[in-house]
């Protein structure tokens, strides 16, 4: 037998793992796809993106199916992530160009029977860390797995806390506030919601603690949810007056 009679040795696609996100494991890029666990939400996942991809939504990856291993199989967004959020102080351009982002997320799921009679699909974990960025703005988001339909406001507040408002955020407290309107505006959000705002987010992040404590994810207080959820709470009254120009 010569080699040329030999049949040719399919050799496995190479996994290189991804970064971005902080909670699910073994996310790896295979070729042009991104591979994924499965878990019990994907099914509801499967059927948002699926939902993204019929009204032409291109702000979040497709599915294209499972694979041998029985992950997730979803389309590369190309572009950057981040890792250290906290530490950068977002341009204005920046921060417009997330809330558009949302606002397209949101308005594409809005009024749908995948949002059933909450107002939209919330992706309920709207952080620089999923969102891919070109020419350092965010253009499209990654990572679905909590998201539940919801108020719009539910992802504005935990948005706007992840982005912009924190006591570790290098930004000072103006700063904040002033980009918080940036957002604000540029989202669209209302007067009416805009007047409690700040213990919109104290609650959303409330919510977010309950959830690790229930996962045994933070016993104890003093951590960093703790510690962010006492300087929401001191600053809930000036992020509440955030006007509508």
């Amino acid at each position: 037998m010569t080699s040329s009679d030999a049949s040719p040795v399919s050799r496995p696609e190479l996994e290189i793992p991804l970064s971005g996100g902080k909670i699910t494991e073994g996310v790896v890029r295979v070729g042009d796809t991104v591979r994924r666990p499965v878990g019990p939400h994907s099914p509801f996942v499967h059927r948002l993106l699926r939902h993204f991809e019929d009204a032409g939504c291109d702000a979040a990856p497709r599915l294209l199916g499972t694979d041998d291993k029985g992950r997730e199989i979803l389309s590369f967004q190309p572009g950057e992530t981040v890792t250290d959020f906290q530490a950068r102080d977002w341009s204005p351009a920046q921060i417009t160009a997330a809330a558009r982002l949302l606002r397209r997320l949101h308005d594409a799921a809005a009024g749908t029977l995948i949002a059933g009679s909450e107002e939209t699909v919330c992706h309920n974990d709207f952080s620089p860390l999923n969102v891919t960025f070109t020419d350092g703005l965010p253009v499209s988001a990654f990572d679905f797995d909590q998201a539940a339909p919801a108020p719009r406001t539910r992802d504005l507040a935990y948005a706007a806390w992840l982005w912009l408002l924190g006591a570790d955020i290098a930004a000072p407290l103006d700063r904040q506030l002033a980009l918080l309107r940036t957002f604000l505006d540029v989202y669209g959000l209302e007067d009416e919601h805009r007047r409690d705002f700040g213990w919109c987010i104290v609650a959303r992040v409330e919510d977010e603690l309950d959830m690790h404590e229930r996962a045994g994810r933070i016993t104890a207080p003093g951590t960093w949810l703790h510690n962010e959820i006492a300087w929401l709470k001191e600053h809930a009254d000036a992020i509440a007056t955030v006007p509508h120009p």
